[in-house]
């Protein structure tokens, strides 16, 4: 499970609303207990056959509320997994990490490469988290993006797209006795800017909260996102290519 104050999966979990996060988190922080999910989450991709997805792809988001290369994951539930992925090549899987740094290892340890329709993401947010940048362009997937979400501290200057082909931003969202923290205008339409001069598609998920967001809550042309979702009087929602 990913760690660190105001993670928002750890503040779901926390809830207990579903068997398999009972346990793993308490008061918004991971406890380092690591349950598998329910069966009908390991069956769920196959329900998208062939020929009934929506084109040009569909993207299924991986582990959203843990880690797929947590050290902690039991190596046969990783094995699985990709079985998984590899069974249903018709799909685009976005696995998503805060430690890229075990991929090659925990690949090599099965005997496996990375899956040509799995799309590699890593989770920064501060320029603490810069570093990991690096095994990430070790991968040799098909796409490599980042989620600068939350974005808790200006990351331009200093982050290098090379290499990267699609960048989420979005400010942090307050949880039961975690309120959120800042996300500066600046640091978003900086985060946007440097995305432009390279052609990296950049998609801005939210602000998090109304104090974020510089638009007048009235004219929001997303409400359904926590604190709206435009910058500079547009959404920007786009995908790589």
């Amino acid at each position: 499970m990913p760690v660190g104050g105001g993670c928002y999966a750890a503040i779901f979990a926390s809830r207990g609303i579903r068997e398999p996060h009972k346990g793993t988190a308490t008061r918004g922080e991971w406890t380092g207990a690591i349950h598998r999910n329910t069966p009908g989450v390991w069956r769920a991709p196959f329900i998208y056959r062939p020929g009934t997805v929506c084109p040009p792809l569909t993207l299924v988001f991986t582990c959203s509320m843990s880690d797929f290369w947590h050290e902690g994951v039991p190596a046969e539930w990783r094995a699985e997994a990709l079985d998984v992925i590899a069974a249903t090549p018709h799909l685009t899987y976005q696995i998503l990490t805060k430690r890229p740094g075990n991929i090659k290892r925990q690949l090599a340890d099965l005997g496996r490469r990375w899956p040509d329709n799995a799309w590699c993401g890593l989770t920064i947010g501060h320029p603490k988290s810069l570093p990991l940048l690096k095994p990430l362009l070790r991968i040799d997937a098909p796409k490599r993006f980042l989620s600068v979400e939350p974005l808790l501290a200006p990351m331009v200057p200093g982050l290098d797209l090379t290499g990267i082909d699609w960048v989420i931003g979005g400010g942090e969202s307050p949880g039961p006795g975690h309120p959120a923290r800042p996300c500066d205008p600046a640091w978003m339409r900086a985060l946007r800017d440097l995305c432009l001069d390279p052609g990296v598609a950049f998609f801005f998920k939210q602000w998090g909260q109304k104090s974020n967001n510089p638009t007048p809550w009235a004219e929001e042309l997303d409400r359904a996102a926590r604190g709206g979702a435009t910058l500079d009087g547009r959404l920007w929602r786009e995908f790589p290519r």
